[in-house]
């Protein structure tokens, strides 16, 4: 009996260890698209569990920043540790997440000219391949999507273009870019020369780049009509319904602004979000605690 107390020790260390496990990332992953005429390349992060057993996950698209890359997430987001210790903690179920690359200024669409047709790629070569590679239950309630700056924007431009395709969106610091018409004789920066031929086209009779309107949150959710949230006396909503939505900028971000006019103009629809604004910027430390964040959101999304 001396040994007792060694023995419960010895247990507890052996218990903890296996709730310490982490979860494996794997950044040298790549898919051939006949659609974007390239590589892509991509990362992911599997479970503590994932190796041992035969079980399917849900999965959470996470989208990089603009001149970021796939491996942006496991190298300044931590992704690997954040997400371990969530599910360790049981504040998030075991999911899969899968990083895809963005490309430095794709601003995850089709271009004006089609040249570089990323939002095709997502859908018809991308999301196919990656469920099927990997165990991932692949239906709207077991799907999720969230990004910070351009993959913040990405995230809302999807869960909601594509509103059949998530159950959950948390944007962090979301590049909803609100632009004014440009007046006659009024000169561009070169870097919005650049950009805007490049993603949004030449500016059109309205003094807009021409596809702007098509790829707006802001624009999109100004045409919407107001949503029609459940009641007593309607109690079925419209089906499939907009995900959840979760908006979440620092108070210091140049981009509050812009997220903040775009929560107004949600409620105005009726739109059901949450916003939350905390301290902090545009930065990677911001970004690392919104991860731990959105995945106990998104893990409470996934349980419901």
């Amino acid at each position: 009996m001396k040994n007792l107390p060694l023995l419960f020790l010895a247990i507890n260390c052996f218990v903890l260890g296996i709730h310490a496990q982490t979860g494996t990332v794997d950044t040298s992953l790549s898919i051939n698209s006949d659609i974007l005429k390239r590589e892509m390349s991509y990362s992911v992060y599997l479970p503590p569990d994932y190796d041992t057993s035969n079980r399917s996950y849900p999965v959470l698209y996470l989208l990089h920043g603009m001149s970021g890359d796939h491996t942006d997430w496991v190298v300044k987001g931590e992704v690997n540790q954040i997400a371990s210790n969530a599910i360790n903690h049981g504040d998030a179920p075991p999911m899969v997440i899968i990083m895809p690359d963005g490309l430095w200024d794709a601003f995850y669409i089709n271009n004006y000219n089609k040249s570089i047709r990323w939002e095709d790629f997502f859908y018809e070569e991308f999301i196919p391949q990656v469920e099927k590679k990997f165990r991932i239950k692949s239906d709207r309630n077991t799907r999720a999507i969230s990004g910070l700056s351009m993959g913040g924007y990405g995230s809302l431009y999807h869960a909601i273009k594509h509103k059949d395709m998530f159950k959950y969106c948390y944007a962090m610091s979301a590049a909803v870019i609100e632009r004014e018409p440009v007046k006659k004789g009024q000169e561009l920066s070169e870097f919005e020369k650049e950009f805007n031929l490049k993603t949004w086209g030449p500016m059109n009779k309205e003094g807009l780049p021409m596809n702007y309107k098509e790829h707006s949150v802001q624009e999109i959710v100004k045409a919407m009509e107001v949503y029609k949230t459940p009641t007593a006396q309607f109690p079925f909503p419209p089906k499939p319904g907009l995900p959840n939505i979760f908006i979440d900028c620092g108070d210091d971000d140049f981009l509050l602004k812009a997220n903040t006019n775009l929560v107004q103009l949600m409620k105005e629809k009726q739109i059901p979000l949450e916003f939350r604004v905390r301290n902090g910027a545009h930065t990677w430390e911001y970004w690392r605690t919104g991860l731990q964040m959105a995945l106990t959101e998104i893990g409470d999304a996934f349980r419901n």
